[in-house]
């Protein structure tokens, strides 16, 4: 006859099975602790996405309004490379400037000291509606030129192919009025309609938020 093997009384070894269960369970528990720290890495790298987000709107709303207070009036062109025509009441587009000017006491003319401008540069140059970095520019005018009208300064005095010289005041900016940022409102006000996305440094889930403001030149 075959008798059983029976484990020694007050033996501390284990069993195989015992082994394989307890190999198991630990498995189940790392992969827990593993996706409970991954998920909360995602919950961290998406806040401070938000949090980014919401500090580059607050940025970029400050220093778009100061600007636009201290001008005299503005207008809308369609992007930065196109300055044949500026867009009209109840239209949009992505490159705004700001006219700055000052009169002759004696004549009362007026004439243009300095243009701001504000637009929206687009990662992808053959689409337009693509995410892109909103940059700012600012230039004083010539005293001989500051009589010439608005659009022949932004011709002489915003070069084309400088783009990436001007600073970057809002990253990765996308418009919302027909895919374009800046809103012609009765050409009195600018509405600035837009989201921007934060990626985190630890990439994932984006961070986006909508942005929706109105600013209005001094006249």
């Amino acid at each position: 006859m075959i008798s059983k093997y029976k484990r020694p009384s007050g033996s501390k070894g284990y069993t195989l099975v015992e082994m394989l269960v307890a190999v198991g369970l630990m498995g189940l528990v790392t992969v827990g602790v593993l996706s409970f720290v991954f998920q909360t890495m995602r919950i961290y790298s998406y806040d401070g996405g938000r949090l980014m987000v919401n500090r580059d709107m607050r940025s970029f709303t400050n220093t778009l309004a100061n600007d636009a207070v201290a001008s005299n009036y503005f207008r809308i062109y369609p992007d930065f490379q196109t300055r044949t025509a500026f867009v009209t009441d109840g239209t949009s587009g992505d490159f705004l400037v700001l006219a700055f000017t000052d009169s002759n006491n004696a004549t009362g003319a007026y004439y243009i000291t300095q243009l701001v401008g504000y637009y929206r540069d687009p990662a992808d140059p053959t689409n337009p509606s693509s995410l892109g970095p909103v940059r700012r520019f600012s230039t004083m005018i010539a005293t001989a030129d500051q009589s010439k009208d608005l659009p022949t300064l932004v011709a002489q005095y915003v070069p084309t192919s400088t783009t990436a010289n001007n600073p970057v005041v809002i990253q990765l900016a996308q418009g919302l009025s027909d895919g374009s940022l800046f809103y012609d409102y009765r050409d009195r006000s600018i509405m600035v309609r837009g989201q921007i996305v934060d990626y985190g440094a630890r990439g994932g889930r984006a961070a986006v938020n909508t942005y929706n403001f109105t600013v209005s030149p001094r006249g």
